[in-house]
């Protein structure tokens, strides 16, 4: 094995690097006995066909590298046909330098080479390929979507974060799951969804995703759509960052990214320091000093030890509060029903019975409220100060 890097104003059209540069790989790959280069940046594919001429070797670049591992660790159906459909829209635009060697082949005027015809046959059949998985994954991004709107009355927090932050820990250890998790890039391409009681008895849901990393490639954004679509939609993002990590900066500045890219930059935001059990006493002081002058909205924990774990269930139990309505209500004895949903889905502050009614102090999610607006409305007690303020606070 081998690495040689090269400072350059700008790539190289033909060969990305400089041509001696090319022959010097060329060189120590043959030293090395590689079997192949891999390039840690996207390649064109005329860069690709000539670098592969020059070195007689396999070349892949960061995007092909990237898809490999996802195709290596997608488990589920859903992950398999996001995988593949990246794969063969990466594929569809490096096809023409496959058949070269057919193509001299010609025939006569208004005839074509069997290079050219068996590219079209090539490019056909991934065409087809590539609408049938489409198809597949807009039925599966539709029955997501149902669940997602049968969920939709509950605050949603999503985990983000580089790949290999920690995020599947942290999500075991704040619902007591037993998901897989590895120690290594990328070991979760699905969304996984859990449910969550807090002390407030407030119920959550808790969304793991994929990881992000720098330069992801465009084809992974647009194929796992539905999976980010979690992301999008979260009430609160828990952006894991590995503390222990040197590119932390960097790793912090590319999810960022990210998430302005697929459209939830505006989404609240708690970062979530993991990892702090792997750094000495001292050097964890001084890191979270500088880091909370950098980052004011956030916490520090350890997934593996749990220390410092209630501090993200306090941030999203003091997020939800803000996201509350208080309500008097005022419900007969006999609607037991009403009664039981209320200590189900709402914060009792308190309670008074008598013969006929029972009168309850609570606060209730605004999404619960205008949700049952009707049912809320119909025993609702409407002081004067309610009453007057009654066009601001209903929903339309």
């Amino acid at each position: 094995m081998g690495v040689e890097k090269q400072s350059r104003p700008h790539p190289n059209s033909a060969y990305y690097i400089g041509s001696g540069k090319a022959k010097s790989v060329a060189q120590l790959a043959k030293n090395k006995q590689a079997n192949v280069i891999i390039f840690d940046d996207n390649l064109s594919p005329s860069q690709d066909r000539n670098l592969s001429k020059i070195t007689n070797l396999k070349i892949i670049d960061r995007t092909q590298l990237i898809l490999d591992i996802f195709a290596q660790h997608a488990k589920t159906r859903q992950s398999k046909l996001q995988v593949e459909l990246a794969q063969l829209e990466y594929n569809l635009s490096r096809l023409k330098g496959k058949w070269t060697h057919l193509s001299r082949i010609e025939g006569g005027i208004g005839f074509r080479g069997p290079g050219e015809k068996q590219l079209e046959v090539d490019r056909r059949r991934i065409n087809d390929r590539i609408s049938f998985l489409k198809s597949k994954l807009k039925a599966v991004e539709k029955t997501t979507e149902i669940k997602r709107k049968k969920r939709s009355n509950l605050f949603s927090v999503g985990i983000v974060g580089y790949t290999n932050a920690g995020k599947t820990t942290i999500l075991n250890k704040l619902t007591s799951s037993n998901i897989y998790t590895a120690n290594k890039l990328f070991a979760t391409l699905d969304t996984t969804t859990k449910g969550k009681t807090l002390s407030s008895k407030d119920k959550i849901i808790i969304s793991d995703t994929i990881g992000f990393i720098r330069k992801l490639p465009p084809y992974l954004i647009s194929s796992f759509h539905a999976t980010l679509q979690e992301v999008i939609n979260a009430d609160l993002l828990l952006h894991i960052i590995d503390i222990s990590h040197p590119k932390l900066y960097e790793y912090i500045e590319t999810v960022f990214s990210t998430l302005k890219e697929i459209g939830a930059e505006d989404n609240e935001m708690l970062l979530v320091f993991n990892k702090i059990d792997l750094l000495p006493r001292y050097q964890f002081l001084f890191m979270k000093k500088k880091l909370k002058m950098d980052f004011p909205n956030s916490v520090f924990v350890s997934a593996k030890s749990g220390e410092y774990f209630e501090e993200i269930e306090k941030y999203i139990e003091k997020i939800l509060s803000k996201k509350k309505r208080r309500v008097n209500l005022k419900i007969p004895n006999n609607n037991q029903k009403l009664v039981s949903f209320l200590y189900n889905n709402a914060e009792i502050l308190s309670k008074k019975y008598n013969n006929n009614f029972s009168r309850f102090r609570i606060k209730v999610p605004y999404k619960l409220y205008a949700q049952k607006f009707d049912i809320f409305r119909k025993y609702e007690i409407k002081t004067r100060r309610m009453a007057g303020r009654r066009a601001v606070n209903c929903p339309k």
